[in-house]
C-alpha cells in the first residue's frame, strides 16, 4: 500500500528544513521508492520555501524519483488550515493519506508502521489522543494534526471542513476524527513517542499567519486545550460532535480534480 504524507506550509520553511530531510531519510525505502510519497503545498509562503524545495541538492534524489512533490498556491493572506490541507491531499496518489505538520518528525519507520495498521484493519483512522496531557505538551505538543486514513474514506467524509467554524487556529483535525468515528471508521490511537516528536516552539508562532480577531483570546484557546483540564476538551469535542458528517459537499469533487494543476505548477519550476 502506498503512503502519501501531506504537508502544508506558510511561513514555516525554517521548520520544514529541519523535519523534511529527516522524515524522507527515515521513511523512504529505496528498494521500493514507489511505496512512499511526500506532497508539500506551499500556501503563499513568504519565505524561501519553494526555492529550497526545488533546488536543495539533498532533496534532489527524492525530487528526481517523484517521491517529493511540490506546488504553490499564490494570493493567500492567511493560513486556512482546512483549505490548505484539502489542496495538499488532493494531489496525493497513495491509498493511505497522512497529514504531517511542518514541525513534525515522523520517526524512523513510521511509514512501515502505517502500512501494517491499514493492511491489518483498513477501515480505521489513525490519530493521537486529544485527552493525553503527555502527548499535548513539551516535545509532543503539536502532534495533534497527525491523522491518517484511506484515501476513499477521506474523500467520502469531504476532507477537512472548510467552513467558517474553523477560522483561525485548530479544530479541523479533531472534527475530521469525530466525523470519521461517527461514520463507523474505528480509531487507532498513535501513542508511540518515537513517532510524535516535534520542534518545540511558542504558541505565538503556532497562530502566526492565521486569521483571528484577538491575539490574547486566541492564545488562551490554544493553551486551554493542552490536555491538563478535561472540561475545555469536552466542550471542544461536543461542539464538533454536532457537525454534519460530510463536509464541503459542493467543493470536494473539485479538490480531487486539481491534480493536473499540481503537475503544471511543478513543471513550471523545473
Amino acid at each position: 500500500m502506498k503512503v502519501t504524507f501531506c504537508t502544508t506550509c506558510m511561513g514555516r520553511a525554517h521548520h520544514l528544513k529541519q523535519t523534511l530531510p529527516t522524515n524522507l531519510a527515515g521513511n523512504v525505502d529505496w528498494s521500493e521508492p514507489e511505496a512512499t510519497e511526500f506532497v508539500v503545498l506551499d500556501y503563499s509562503s513568504p519565505d524561501d520555501l519553494g526555492a529550497w524545495l526545488l533546488n536543495d541538492p539533498e532533496l534532489a534524489p527524492y525530487r528526481d524519483a517523484g517521491i517529493l512533490r511540490y506546488a504553490r498556491v499564490d494570493g493567500e493572506r492567511f493560513f486556512r488550515h482546512s483549505h490548505a490541507k484539502n489542496l495538499a491531499h488532493a494531489q496525493a496518489t497513495g491509498e493511505i493519506l497522512c497529514n504531517v505538520d511542518a514541525d513534525n518528525f515522523l520517526g524512523d519507520g513510521f511509514a512501515v508502521w502505517l502500512r501494517k495498521v491499514f493492511r491489518r484493519t483498513p477501515n480505521v483512522i489513525v490519530a493521537t489522543s486529544r485527552f493525553s496531557q503527555r502527548l499535548n505538551s513539551g516535545p509532543y505538543k503539536g502532534a495533534m494534526g497527525r491523522i491518517a486514513m484511506l484515501s476513499h474514506n477521506f474523500w467520502a467524509l469531504g476532507g477537512y471542513d472548510e467552513s467558517e467554524r474553523f477560522k483561525g487556529w485548530a479544530g479541523e483535525d479533531t472534527d475530521l476524527v469525530l466525523r470519521a468515528m461517527r461514520s463507523g471508521i474505528a480509531p487507532v490511537m498513535l501513542r508511540n513517542p518515537r513517532f510524535l516528536q516535534i520542534i518545540v516552539h511558542s504558541d505565538d508562532e503556532r497562530i502566526a499567519n492565521t486569521d483571528y480577531a484577538d491575539r490574547d483570546r486566541e492564545l488562551e484557546r490554544v493553551r486551554s486545550l493542552d490536555g491538563s483540564n478535561l472540561a475545555p476538551n469536552l466542550r471542544y469535542l461536543y461542539r464538533f460532535a454536532k457537525a454534519p458528517r460530510i463536509a464541503n459537499q459542493v467543493t470536494v469533487a473539485r479538490r480531487r480534480s486539481l491534480r493536473p494543476w499540481f503537475t503544471r505548477a511543478l513543471a513550471r519550476r523545473r
